[in-house]
């Protein structure tokens, strides 16, 4: 049998290492110490914007404070690998100062402009031999100073198929991270240029906090090539979507910025109409802004990079800018599809390795494949705790539910794996003009029918009222029009509904959330879904049939894979969700099919489906966590009271599965240099000594390494196996299948040579179970979590969080309306393409 190994990303530090290298520090000034924290000012919780900004700048400072007791211990404001320009910091900090007054810098106070800014060259050595190592952020310095190092000569990449290249990486922080970037490569003139990325950031491991590690992330960044400024019949058109904000990679020639390497700046801007200047867009932050005025020298409008962005692109010119293609525009048919090919990634991870290798970088120790129980694609039968009637409404057109009608009442190969000879899933059977039956395990009739959608999908009125006085006033129709309607009220009621994506509305006037909460207040759980689009039913297809299953994923029913859990005790899980004015602590509670939901202020546990319409009586904490509120306490006793309540209901032993992402304020007993391995949480004192809680913390935040799969007797082989492998230490790491929507690319594919194929790696998800558990049971706990990653319906493979932790996200839709989230950096490991609150058919970056 052969044996797979898994190689992660990451490299142990010693921050000794770097000891020798010199430094620049410079301190703030006095009087712009006591400008921020005057009391008529206020200023102080501006420091972080300001330090996070000049470092976008200049990537060259490896370290900028971020809070103000910093400064007020006089610890150093900036360090730098580079002595850069004294008056260019001093120009920007000024006006970043005059900004937030609402003044000119001429009329800052005199003291403030007086000052003289100077560097104080050093090594790390001498500077820690008489100064405490608190005072410069090594979670900054380190990974800064190991990409300026790997970018300061071009670097030799395997990217596999014999292919070796030559890059030179660029250093840039983006998004608060420190990344070396190629320069765009174009296959062809129809490709669309990107880069290869390297983000790097220290982290470490829970339970292993003291060991540092240098993590590396591996991926593209695509830019634009094509104008999105355009003149056309109707006039000038602009293609940037109202949000997010793009960003632009800047690099302009200065005599007062010299530097031994070249850099890029990230620059965001802003869609904004200003029909004076007659433009589209603005500078997001009068940082932004001042860059130019003060590094180029003059005035520069967003619009130019929109209107011309290949002009820009090889830096013929005094302007080097390469504008981020992720999700900011409108018309976008990009030739080059996310991902990288995994002998590319790493051949990029490889030779950042071999370059730091002489400062004492170590790799982790491979580690192996556990074994365990498997499961296959089958969802089907779908699996019901009870007996029930349903009813669906389809509000859409004629078309759009004629191909629903077909698609669902026809045989489908695609939605489990079966047989060439078989003939696929049936997921309603006819039994009357109306009425079905769901194919489930228990008896589920369906009544699926037609809805005019006149009044109810239709634009919020906000040209003629405010937006709050639009939205009720829909909400209100809509309550009024369904009222109309004659049903049994003891039927489950669920609504799909066609509609356009947010672009397509006016700016504020999407009616998503009204629809969906009028819906809600009207008893029905709802699902949206873009129009039929202009290449036929065949693409349609998955996102027609996803619409559903996603409906009823909402409703309670389950994949048949939950019938092969082995695990009868209960499984409890928390979450706290973002609403629009403040966090809902949640939990739920999973015994077999059976799924309840349970939220702060409301007492009794209920069913996942009937969860939404409890949201009116829940309460919310207002704040997060910090030392001059009790939210953190509050969440914490809602978690302990949850746990032990369901410890007095029975003898039985329960699974308690806790997200790493709570250890940020919430849950300090989860944080990395807390837990102990073979040591429960400390939660209180019961809890403590309980040994009928079995502890797992799943983490599947950035920090989570990337990494590779091989097989031990051709480690040159790629794969994009999936499976548990587990760390010596006691963490195991979760690899899960490849779904529908990845499998178009070969393992062997890379991007260098087929930039138009969609090249997407599974994430990996840590568990660390967590307690006084023997070798066994630590294993069991993990096969688990992997397994309970595939009893989800809507997925044909796994998905990021086990099922307990991810029910808790329907909610999410009810609570804030949000459909799409965008983050606007490079395309990494995800395990399908979906966003934490989307609806199936609406895009997703």
């Amino acid at each position: 049998m052969k044996t797979r190994m898994m190689e992660l990303f990451d490299l142990e530090v010693q921050e000794e290492s770097f000891y020798d290298e010199s430094i620049h520090i410079m301190y703030m000034p006095e009087s712009w110490r006591d400008y921020l924290v005057h009391p008529e000012y206020k200023l102080k919780y501006q420091v972080k914007p300001l330090g996070q900004k000049l470092n976008s700048i200049f990537p060259e400072m490896i370290h900028v404070a971020v809070d103000y007791m910093s400064l007020a211990n006089d610890w150093p404001w900036i360090v730098s690998t580079e002595k850069l320009s004294t008056s260019l910091i001093k120009k920007l900090t000024l006006g970043w100062l005059a900004s937030l007054k609402k003044c000119t810098v001429s009329d800052l106070p005199a003291e403030l402009k007086e000052v003289e800014l100077s560097w104080h060259t050093t090594t790390f050595g001498d500077f820690y031999a008489a100064s405490d190592k608190k005072t410069v952020d090594k979670y900054q310095w380190l990974p800064g100073l190991a990409a300026i190092k790997f970018c300061a000569e071009p670097r030799q990449v395997d990217l596999g198929h014999g292919i070796v290249r030559e890059f030179q990486f660029f250093h840039t922080v983006f998004n608060h991270k420190h990344e070396c970037i190629t320069s765009p490569y174009q296959k062809s003139a129809r490709h669309d240029p990107f880069s290869y990325v390297l983000k790097i950031s220290l982290e470490n491991r829970g339970g292993d906090a003291n060991k540092l590690l240098l993590s590396v992330s591996v991926g593209i960044r695509r830019y634009l090539k094509e104008a999105k400024i355009k003149t056309e019949q109707s006039g000038r058109v602009c293609y940037l979507k109202d949000n997010p904000a793009c960003s632009v990679l800047v690099s302009v020639r200065n005599p007062d910025y010299i530097q031994d390497a070249m850099s890029f700046s990230q620059l965001q801007f802003e869609r904004y109409v200003d029909s004076g200047k007659g433009t589209f867009s603005r500078w997001k932050t009068h940082l932004d802004n001042l860059y130019w005025d003060v590094l180029y020298g003059e005035s520069f409008e967003p619009d130019l990079f929109m209107s011309a962005p290949a002009s820009y692109l090889e830096g013929k010119g005094d302007i080097t800018a390469w504008v981020v293609n992720h999700n900011s525009f409108r018309n976008v048919n990009s030739w080059v599809k996310p991902g990288l090919g995994v002998s590319e990634k790493r051949g990029l991870f490889s030779s950042f390795k071999e370059t730091l290798a002489k400062y004492e970088l170590e790799p982790l120790p491979h580690i192996i494949e556990l074994s365990g129980p498997k499961m296959n694609d089958q969802r089907f039968p779908i699996i019901s705790e009870k007996d029930r009637a349903i009813r669906i409404e389809v509000y859409s057109s004629e078309e759009m539910f004629a191909a629903m009608k077909q698609l669902y009442t026809t045989p489908q190969k695609s939605i489990d794996m079966v047989g060439k000879k078989e003939e696929g899933t049936v997921i309603f059977r006819p039994i009357s003009e109306q009425t079905y039956r769901l194919d489930s395990n228990k008896e589920v009739v369906v009544e699926f029918v037609h809805c005019n959608p006149d009044g109810i999908v239709q634009e919020l009125e906000i040209g003629s009222c405010t937006a709050d006085v639009a939205y009720h006033s829909l909400v209100a129709q809509i309550k009024s029009r369904l009222a109309q309607q004659r049903v049994d009220p003891t039927v489950k009621k669920l609504a799909l509904i066609e509609i356009n994506g947010k672009e397509d509305w006016s700016n504020g006037a999407d009616p998503k959330f009204a629809i969906r909460d009028a819906m809600k207040q009207s008893g029905r759980l709802t699902q949206f879904i873009e129009p039929l689009g202009t290449e036929g039913l065949k693409a349609d297809k998955p996102r027609i049939i996803n619409a559903l299953l996603d409906l009823l994923n909402d409703a309670g029913f389950l994949s048949f894979n939950v019938t092969k859990l082995e695990e009868t005790r209960p499984i409890l899980s928390f979450n706290l969700l973002k609403a629009d004015h403040g966090f809902l602590p949640v939990a739920s509670k999973m015994n077999r099919a059976e799924v309840m939901i349970k939220m702060l202020g409301v007492d009794q546990w209920v069913p996942v489906e009937e969860a939404p319409f409890y949201l009116e009586d829940v309460k919310l904490l207002k704040q997060q966590p910090n030392k001059f509120n009790n939210s953190s306490a509050v969440f914490g006793s809602f978690l302990t009271q949850v746990i032990e309540d369901e410890l007095d209901r029975h003898k039985h032993e329960i699974i308690v599965m806790i997200h790493a992402k709570l250890r940020k304020g919430w849950l300090p007993a989860i944080q990395n240099g807390r837990i102990q391995y073979d040591v429960v949480p400390f939660l209180n004192e019961r809890l403590m000594s309980e040994s009928r809680v079995k502890f797992i913390r799943i983490n599947t935040m950035q920090d989570v390494p990337q990494y590779r799969i091989f097989y031990t007797e051709n480690e040159e082989r790629p794969t994009k196996s999936s499976g548990v492998f587990k760390d010596p230490l006691g963490i195991y790491y979760g690899v899960g299948g490849r779904p529908v929507t990845m499998r178009g690319a070969f393992v062997r594919d890379i991007k260098y040579l087929q930039p138009s194929k969609l090249m997407l790696q599974q994430r990996a998800v840590e568990c660390i179970p967590l307690g006084p558990l023997d070798e066994v049971e630590r294993d069991d706990l993990a096969n688990l979590v992997d397994q309970l990653r595939r009893v989800g319906l809507t997925y044909d493979k796994h998905t990021v969080d086990p099922y307990p932790m991810r029910v808790m996200r329907i909610l999410s839709k009810y609570l804030t309306g949000n459909e799409i989230f965008y983050e606007d950096e490079f395309e990494d490991e995800i395990e399908v393409i979906e966003s934490e609150e989307t609806d199936a058919g609406l895009e997703v970056g």
